[in-house]
């Protein structure tokens, strides 16, 4: 076995090693450049993999935030477990980090462009391994939430009209709101989630809706960017809160989701759980931990 650097030519198995793996949502080779090869965040000597007989049998993504090199997503396949893969991966990742001055690990969600926003509990080999090498985690859960499209109730019309006595309308963002919605998103949110919002311009038709007041973005919601039928990140401006615009802008989503014949929405990394499931019957269905080190 022989632990490599992943190079482009290595997305076709890439892909199918994931969705083997560690990965369950459609991932097309787009999608996955844009998270590794493509992503402003990603040091390409920190993508990694694992050979034996010419085939690819192990990988480690990552990405460098905040000084911290951060595990996105690792997977050994079924055949080949049990045999150091992922110890060495992981071992391989500490030393680079090492040498470029890296003393701050994780394996944990870091958006924008994340998997997973952890580790899922029930992953035990992944959780008993990052526990081997020292990996720590504060045990506070971030969650996942799914809904059932096929009976949700979706319908916006009378609080959309609602809204409208108030001046504010619901629609699907234009090229020329973009802009605005990146500001509101780094003014209020994170630098995280403006660029979550700039990646819907990958998309066609865009999976962005706002809420405007005036000439002004006050609100927004988008979905897919995080993952295929993911809703998320969505946020409203503080002072114009408490009015259901959040409600009207998730349930635009997920409308769009059910007319292309998707059965299910996630709703990913989300809080908080009560909003979701009074407005749209969502209900958890997936957990995380993150876990941090330090080399020495």
């Amino acid at each position: 076995m022989q632990v490599i650097t992943l190079q482009e030519s290595d997305l076709p198995e890439l892909i199918e090693l994931a969705h083997t793996t560690a990965y369950e949502r459609p991932l097309n080779e787009a999608a996955l450049r844009a998270r590794t090869f493509d992503e402003i965040s990603v040091r390409r000597d920190l993508l990694l993999g694992a050979r034996e007989d010419g085939r690819l049998v192990g990988f480690l993504l990552s990405v460098v935030r905040e000084n911290r090199g951060i595990i996105t997503l690792f997977g050994v396949h079924p055949d080949y477990r049990r045999r150091g893969i992922a110890t060495d991966l992981i071992h391989t990742f500490h030393e680079r980090c090492w040498a470029q001055g890296l003393t701050q690990v994780a394996a944990e969600g870091s958006g924008p462009g994340y998997f997973w926003p952890g580790v899922e509990l029930c992953r035990s080999a992944a959780i008993s391994l990052l526990m081997k090498e020292d990996y720590e985690t504060d045990r506070n859960a971030r969650v996942d939430m799914r809904v059932d499209l096929d009976s949700a109730d979706l319908d916006t019309a009378s609080a959309e009209e609602a809204l409208a006595g108030q001046g504010i309308a619901i629609r699907r963002a234009t090229a020329d709101d973009l802009a605005s919605t990146k500001g509101l998103a780094l003014q209020f949110f994170s630098r995280g989630w403006l660029l979550e919002v700039e990646d819907v311009q990958r998309f066609s038709p865009t999976p962005l809706y706002v809420a405007v007041h005036g000439d002004e973005v006050i609100a927004f919601a988008v979905y897919d960017v995080t993952g295929y039928g993911c809703f998320g990140p969505t946020g409203t401006r503080p002072d114009m809160r408490r009015r259901g615009i959040g409600s009207v802008l998730l349930k635009r989503c997920a409308q769009d989701l059910r007319a292309r014949g998707d059965s299910i929405m996630e709703i990913c990394w989300a809080g908080p759980v009560n909003f979701y499931t009074n407005e749209i019957g969502a209900q958890i269905h997936r957990a995380y931990w993150g876990f941090r080190k330090t080399l020495t």
